[in-house]
């Protein structure tokens, strides 16, 4: 294993690209995610393959692989929505009402989960309340 790891890291300074060991060192993005982003986004993301098939990123794959982590969790878009806006179908100004549109769509959800989340607690905080004052009544 030692072996494969110092020939990831030759392969990247030599050719300046990195190794996926690197990238997710780089990013904090698992592993097991840049695959499925890679398997997702395959053409858009550019990744080279050296021996053995490995993934070695350029500094504009790995711009890349940002700019899809970003679309799907910070703006949550689905794979379907972030494929088209990085095809260029949906990048145009033509969609941009569409594009605010979804924005202002994922925005009223997450305030809609934060809404839930807090009533949840005042829950949780009269369940503890009520279990006791059940208890103090049956230990009397």
């Amino acid at each position: 294993m030692q072996r494969e790891d110092a020939m990831d890291t030759a392969a990247g300074p030599d050719k300046g690209l990195m190794s996926l060991k690197e990238v997710v060192e780089r990013t904090g993005i698992p592993a097991a995610t840049i695959r499925y982003y890679d398997q997702q986004f395959e053409e858009y993301l550019g990744i080279t393959r050296g021996a053995g098939r490995r993934r070695l990123f350029s500094q504009g794959s790995l711009d890349r692989l940002g700019e899809v982590r970003r679309l799907l969790k910070d703006e949550g878009l689905s794979l379907r929505q972030a494929r088209k806006l990085l095809s260029g179908d949906g990048a145009g100004p033509t969609n941009a009402p569409e594009q605010e549109s979804l924005q202002s769509e994922v925005a009223a959800l997450r305030r809609q989960v934060q809404s839930l989340e807090e009533q949840v607690n005042r829950l949780k905080e009269i369940q503890g309340r009520t279990l006791a004052l059940v208890d103090g009544l049956t230990k009397r």
